[in-house]
């Protein structure tokens, strides 16, 4: 009987069920302006690798043509009157995907 009381005893000494519930949870502001991300620093990895050999001619103009398709992507979703998150995350994540292809170590051939 006595441990029973003891098990009980946490449950009785509890804050109401009221003082539980958290509050409503304000939405956080945006650090900028809803407009596209800037996408100058895909462009400079690209000019930067470009002239260290480590991307051909070809490989540099289809990166760029990627990251103008990111360019039109976001200028044509703020042109609604700016960016909403999922927007921006998708313009992000296609420029965080180009980046990664750029960073990515030069795939060496094979010696013969």
């Amino acid at each position: 009987m006595r441990s029973a009381l003891l098990l009980l005893l946490p449950l009785l000494l509890a804050a109401p069920a009221a003082a539980q519930r958290p509050g409503p949870i304000a939405p956080k502001p945006r650090p900028d302006s809803g407009v596209a991300p800037d996408l100058s620093t895909t462009r400079d990895s690209i000019t930067r690798e470009r002239r260290a050999g480590r991307l051909s001619r070809g490989d540099a103009r289809r990166a760029e043509a990627e990251v103008d398709v990111n360019a039109a992507i976001g200028a044509r979703y703020a042109a609604g009157g700016g960016l909403s998150d999922s927007a921006r995350a998708e313009i992000d994540n296609r420029d965080r995907a180009t980046r990664s292809l750029l960073d990515a170590p030069a795939h060496r051939q094979p010696p013969r």
